[in-house]
């Protein structure tokens, strides 16, 4: 037999899974409508403000959408995302799976890396950026020496090239 927190946390899995489906659910209807001929027009001409964008995108939505999905909506739109509104609701599914999307790590070098280089490599960003890494390694010249670290948006470049472009500007700054 399951303990008490045992139990507590399946319920509350489960109210957590059926909030992100109805989340889902509701988010791929606000593609929908979005996507509608008029409405999409509407939403990609410049023109038009934010508000009067949000105004439109109101009257095509279901009416029993949340209103947490329709604020949501209302940022998206505010911040020019609305086009992210499919990869969100996949984002969702993803959750609601319990599965996490892959994160594209990229290693730049100036020299080919060993293996065992690369293992070491490979442990220190999984224990900064979590085990849903896919790793690719490649050889660039051009950074003369370091490397350049690529995961998913985050650029560290240690590279004796970008060191030596920084002190080029630092100096002509200095000169000017």
């Amino acid at each position: 037999m399951s303990s008490k927190q045992e139990r507590v946390n399946r319920y509350a899995q489960a109210v957590w899974a059926a909030m992100l489906e109805r989340w889902q659910g509701a988010l791929t209807d606000a593609a929908a409508a979005a996507s509608g001929d008029k409405v999409a027009a509407l939403l990609n001409d410049t023109g038009k403000s934010a508000a009067e964008k949000i105004e439109a995108l109101t009257k095509q939505l279901p009416k029993d959408l949340p209103a947490e999905v329709r604020n949501l909506l209302g940022v998206m739109v505010e911040a020019g995302d609305l086009s992210l509104l499919g990869d969100v609701s996949a984002a969702l599914g993803n959750v609601i799976s319990g599965k996490t999307s892959v994160v594209k790590a990229e290693i730049a070098s100036a020299v080919e890396l060993s293996d065992e280089e690369k293992e070491q490599i490979r442990r220190q960003l999984i224990a900064q950026h979590g085990d849903n890494l896919s790793f690719s390694f490649a050889v660039d010249a051009a950074l003369l020496g370091g490397l350049r670290v690529r995961v998913g948006d985050s650029l560290i470049d240690t590279s004796v090239a970008s060191r030596l472009t920084a002190l080029r500007e630092s100096l002509t700054s200095v000169v000017r």
